[in-house]
């Protein structure tokens, strides 16, 4: 992510999750998760090693994507849908978690806006508001959305190197051809 939100960066992991989530490759990571790793997007999954797992991260980026994983989102405090204390790491990542497990959601979008309003609280920097929210899901077919609010990018210099180290639990091989 760079210097402007959305930047060249985030606009080119949008389009690798767009495209992850959505038709039959969202198909094929739902038979995925049935027939081999049933936990994918549970606790105590982080989502670094998700996106490690599905190859997805900005182009020329990595490090710095990783880095924003592990380091900004886990530790940015954020309630949960239910109004539990949570982080915005969890947020997303059970999101996913429910939106990929409905059969009825026929895909998953992601944005990133910059906090133009002042919505976040001071010193939150980061918010997922995820559309539709657990009790709003209906019955049929959906699409959803995750938006990430940001106050600020991530820093210049970060690096972070590839989470090869397994999960608890995690199943499969490391990086799956789904």
């Amino acid at each position: 992510m760079g210097s402007l939100i959305p930047s060249g960066g985030d606009d080119n992991v949008i389009a690798k999750l767009d495209a992850r989530f959505c038709g039959q490759p969202l198909q094929n990571l739902r038979n995925f998760i049935s027939g081999t790793d049933a936990h994918f997007f549970h606790a105590p999954r982080h989502l670094r090693r998700i996106s490690y797992r599905l190859k997805i991260w900005p182009d020329g980026l990595k490090g710095r994507w990783f880095y924003f994983l592990k380091h900004l989102l886990p530790n940015t405090a954020q309630d949960d849908p239910q109004g539990r204390p949570s982080t915005v790491a969890v947020v997303i990542r059970d999101a996913l978690r429910d939106f990929v497990a409905d059969a009825n959601c026929t895909q998953v979008s992601f944005h990133v806006q910059p906090d133009v309003h002042g919505t976040l609280p001071n010193g939150i920097d980061y918010r997922a508001d995820i559309d539709p929210g657990p009790a709003a899901r209906p019955a049929h077919a959906y699409p959803a959305s995750i938006t990430l609010v940001c106050r600020q990018e991530i820093p210049q210099g970060v690096n972070e190197p590839d989470p090869t180290a397994k999960d608890t639990g995690e199943s499969g091989p490391d990086q799956p051809n789904i």
